[in-house]
């Protein structure tokens, strides 16, 4: 899929996935596609409620939501050619009884986001349609972002880099993890964040040696190392960074680690481009810190897609061979060292893939910093 161009309104960023869409649903003889991922639904249609169900045929596309955002799709909707919207609570009896997929022979489904009962329900309602895993189609067209999209990424990205440098006067011997985390929720709403991405990691001394451990009361201490993990959302789009920082004198083991995981992300960034797998980009990474003799200490993905969901396609995994990152993706590069019972270091930033590289969208220093 080629990248959006900077002129896309938010709309036409829409009707270009729609068209790749349905031109994947022509290939594989869809004549239907049910979307019930309520981010993929708001990659196409701009809508941000808990409710809605959405069918994609070749002529239209039908949005169903319940009464609790009638008025909320009459301005919140992108203008898409051949959008119909039914506020009603039963989607699929409704469609069935008004025959809006009449001539539909078959109905593809993504089986990562529909329940077993939602198929069942499907295969009663429209029998004798046949009912098939859609493949990602949905998901592979919302990987590239739009001009619009990565704007408000890395405005979310900017609020982070705002509040982490303002939280900096308040790391030190004595203040628990907690007052720390309470403090970037609160910067983080007054700068213009919508709410947090995730919940909140600051995790000192042994904790941080927790992958993904969350703010305690425990207090933070002379030659602790802290791990601070946190975004934003702006406009429904989510930052996500993370800084390791030492409060005190540095040990030289601290140092150590330290510089090789800064290593691991500095190289994984800078060879960083459109077509590598996601197995190959976390290689670049993983070798660095296995070839120091940490690698049984990098635990996790180097990184992930990121977006409406922090989550996102596509993993930046050993596990992932065959997926390739496209041009316009955003991803994170988040490599890390967890030593039990001593310290861990991780370093992340988010990035946007090109053709020939990758821009990065946070900012901050990558060097240690010691407070």
């Amino acid at each position: 899929m080629k990248q959006h161009s900077k002129q896309d309104t938010p709309a036409q960023g829409a009707e270009n996935r729609l068209t790749v869409i349905r031109n994947r649903m022509k290939e594989k003889g869809i004549d239907a596609l049910l979307v019930t991922s309520l981010s993929s639904i708001r990659y196409l249609t701009n809508f941000s409620g808990s409710n809605a169900t959405l069918f994609i045929l070749q002529s239209k596309v039908i949005f169903f939501t319940d009464d609790r955002y009638t008025e909320q799709i009459k301005t919140e909707l992108h203008t898409i050619n051949g959008l119909e919207t039914f506020v009603e609570r039963t989607p699929f009896s409704y469609a069935k009884e008004n025959r809006l997929l009449i001539g539909v022979n078959l109905i593809g489904i993504d089986t990562k986001n529909v329940s077993y009962s939602t198929v069942i329900q499907l295969r009663k309602t429209f029998n004798p349609a046949k009912i098939i895993d859609e493949g990602g189609i949905v998901e592979s067209a919302t990987i590239p972002k739009t001009h619009d999209e990565i704007t408000k990424i890395r405005r979310a990205a900017d609020i982070q880099a705002d509040v982490f440098n303002q939280i900096l006067p308040f790391i030190k011997v004595g203040v628990s993890e907690s007052d720390l985390a309470a403090e970037i929720t609160y910067r983080g709403r007054m700068l213009g964040a919508e709410k947090e991405a995730f919940d909140i990691i600051v995790v000192a001394g042994e904790h941080s040696a927790w992958v993904h451990g969350r703010a305690t009361n425990q207090k933070i201490n002379s030659g602790d190392m802290i791990t601070f993990d946190f975004g934003f959302y702006v406009d429904g789009f989510a930052s996500d960074v993370t800084r390791t920082v030492v409060v005190g004198k540095v040990s030289d083991e601290q140092r150590t680690v330290y510089n090789v995981v800064r290593d691991a992300h500095k190289s994984a960034i800078e060879s960083a481009k459109a077509g590598m797998t996601g197995k190959e980009l976390d290689a670049v990474a993983r070798d660095i810190i296995t070839s120091a003799g940490y690698g049984d200490y990098f635990k996790h993905s180097l990184g992930h897609g990121l977006g409406i969901s922090v989550h996102e396609s596509p993993a930046i995994s050993f596990r992932n061979e065959k997926q390739r990152i496209p041009a316009g993706a955003v991803i994170t590069i988040e490599p890390g060292i967890y030593l039990p019972g001593k310290f861990g270091v991780r370093i992340e930033d988010d990035i946007l893939i090109t053709e020939s590289g990758c821009e990065i969208l946070s900012s901050g220093s990558s060097e240690l910093l010691i407070l």
